[in-house]
């Protein structure tokens, strides 16, 4: 992977998120837009681009190749949840915020940043890799992240099975089925879903520029050990995975994308979660505002380190 891209994307990515912080803080743009164009992301772009990259078919990707990449990203998950108990322990973090760091280190932003970012430096058949990842992404996110989220909230949360069949787990299913079945969409469907999707980034760089303008810059700089705990789990923690998924997969392509999708910053769903239950999110904005703007940075690194 070309040292070059990485780093073109990574600026283009920061040059959209300015775009929408200067669109809010100019007052071009509403802090209510957010939320809306949250919802076109996730309802809409997000989807399309995934159902997209199962009907650009590559003789790279296999069904078995999709095993490898399900089984891959199982591990690393796993290893995810282990490491997010471990890491607040170690650092020292006060006990009321350990569920917090446990999120940001388990949940990644493998939506917003990930699939696009996996589009642009991969290819946009790589993205029925991201697919299989998010599968457990999604599933861990139901289940373990509303368990966190509940005990922090002292209350108690049943797992519900409707809160799976949500737009992106049935975009991604489908997604597989066309795959394997090696089904297509008439033209105008398929044409319509790639300019769905090519929205994606946009957008998705848009809201999260909205957000960091309506934080004051100065609370960035109360929480210190967020800074540490960034250069650990997006810095060291993907390298070390990219490192070790390097001795089992020899596919280019997936080891890649499983890399891209262990160094992405901290993801949003856990702070929607919070908020929709009234609790504080302060800690979790900060997580994800600080790994955001350190990814300019830090996923170059990994992807340098590992992937060069």
């Amino acid at each position: 992977m070309s040292v070059q891209i990485v780093i073109q994307q990574m600026l283009m990515i920061l040059i959209l998120i300015g775009t929408g912080y200067i669109l809010k803080k100019t007052n071009k743009i509403k802090s209510s837009v957010s939320k809306d164009l949250s919802a076109l992301v996730v309802n809409v772009c997000n989807p399309a681009i995934i159902i997209t990259s199962a009907l650009q078919r590559d003789s790279s990707v296999t069904g078995r190749s999709l095993l490898y990449a399900a089984a891959a990203a199982f591990v690393m998950y796993v290893f995810l949840v282990v490491v997010g108990k471990v890491m607040p322990v170690l650092l020292k973090i006060p006990f009321k915020d350990r569920n917090s760091y446990n999120m940001m280190c388990v949940f990644g932003n493998t939506g917003f940043i990930g699939i696009p970012l996996v589009s642009a430096l991969v290819g946009a058949q790589a993205l029925i890799y991201v697919a299989v990842t998010n599968i457990f992404f999604y599933l861990l996110i139901y289940t373990y992240g509303i368990h966190l989220v509940a005990r922090d909230s002292g209350t108690k949360e049943k797992f519900q099975v409707k809160n799976l069949l949500n737009t992106g787990n049935l975009a991604t299913l489908l997604a597989i089925l066309l795959f394997l079945g090696e089904w297509k969409f008439p033209p105008l469907a398929e044409e319509t879903l790639d300019y769905m999707g090519g929205a994606t980034t946009f957008l998705a760089m848009i809201v999260i520029g909205i957000t960091i303008a309506d934080t004051p810059i100065h609370t960035l700089f109360t929480e210190k050990k967020i800074y540490f705990f960034t250069v650990l789990r997006f810095l060291v923690l993907p390298i070390g995975i990219g490192l070790g998924l390097k001795w089992f997969i020899k596919d280019s392509t997936l080891l890649d994308t499983l890399v891209i999708m262990a160094a992405v910053p901290a993801g949003n769903m856990p702070l929607m979660l919070m908020m929709e239950r009234g609790m504080d999110g302060k800690l979790l904005s900060k997580g994800i505002i600080i790994s955001t703007l350190a990814s300019v940075i830090t996923i170059p690194l990994v992807l340098v380190a590992v992937c060069a």
